[in-house]
C-alpha cells in the first residue's frame, strides 16, 4: 500500500467514526437528560468564557448546543434544563471602553426551546435555576450603577418579580445575588 492512499484511507476512516458519532446524539436532547453544561471553543483566558455550549448527558455522552460562538454563562436544573446567556457585539461605553452586552438567555428542555428572555439591563452577571428548575433567578447590571435581581418562570420566561441588590429585606430567592 503506498502512503498517500493509507494515509487517506485513515483520515477517511476518522471521518466516518466522527460522523458516526455525531449522527448517534442528533436528537439527544429530547430524549436524555442534561447534567452538566460547559462553554467550549472559548480563549482559554478569557473572562467572562464565550464560545458555545456543550451539554454532557447521564449516560456520559456529550452534545454541542450551539454553533456560533456567542453564548456563555451555562446552567443545568435538577430537572434537565439547560439554559445560557447570549452576548451580542462589542459595544463602545461613554466611558472609553468596550464590553460584550449578555442580557440576553435562552431555556431549554426535553428537546425545544421553553423561552427566550431579555434581562432588565444590560449585562447578566451571575443567575441560576431554583425550585427543582421551575424558576430562575438572574442578576443584572447595567455598565455601572446598581444591579437588579429578577425572578421569572422557567417555562414561559415571565418576569415574576425583581428587587434592587443593594435593598434590605431581600426575598430568600434573592438574597445569594445580594450587593
Amino acid at each position: 500500500m503506498n502512503t498517500p492512499f493509507a494515509f487517506l484511507t485513515v483520515v477517511a476512516l476518522i471521518l466516518l467514526q466522527v460522523t458516526a458519532e455525531a449522527a448517534d446524539q442528533k436528537g439527544a436532547e429530547a430524549t436524555k437528560t442534561p447534567v452538566k453544561a460547559v462553554v467550549v471553543g472559548a480563549p482559554r483566558d478569557a473572562e467572562p468564557s464565550i464560545g458555545n455550549i456543550q451539554v454532557t448527558y447521564q449516560d456520559g455522552t456529550t452534545d454541542r448546543w450551539t454553533t456560533n460562538g456567542n453564548a456563555g454563562l451555562p446552567r443545568v436544573a435538577p430537572d434537565g434544563t439547560v439554559g445560557w446567556t447570549v452576548f451580542g457585539p462589542e459595544t463602545k461605553i461613554p466611558a472609553s471602553y468596550t464590553l460584550r452586552p449578555n442580557n440576553h438567555l435562552v431555556i431549554f428542555r426535553d428537546g425545544k426551546v421553553l423561552c427566550r428572555v431579555e434581562a432588565g439591563l444590560m449585562t447578566v452577571e451571575e443567575w441560576d435555576f431554583i425550585e427543582g428548575g421551575a424558576k430562575f433567578v438572574v442578576k443584572t447590571r447595567g455598565h455601572h450603577g446598581p444591579a437588579a435581581i429578577e425572578l421569572h418562570d422557567t417555562v414561559t420566561g415571565k418576569l415574576i418579580s425583581s428587587v434592587k441588590a443593594f435593598a434590605e429585606n431581600l426575598p430568600e430567592w434573592a438574597v445569594p445575588y445580594r450587593d
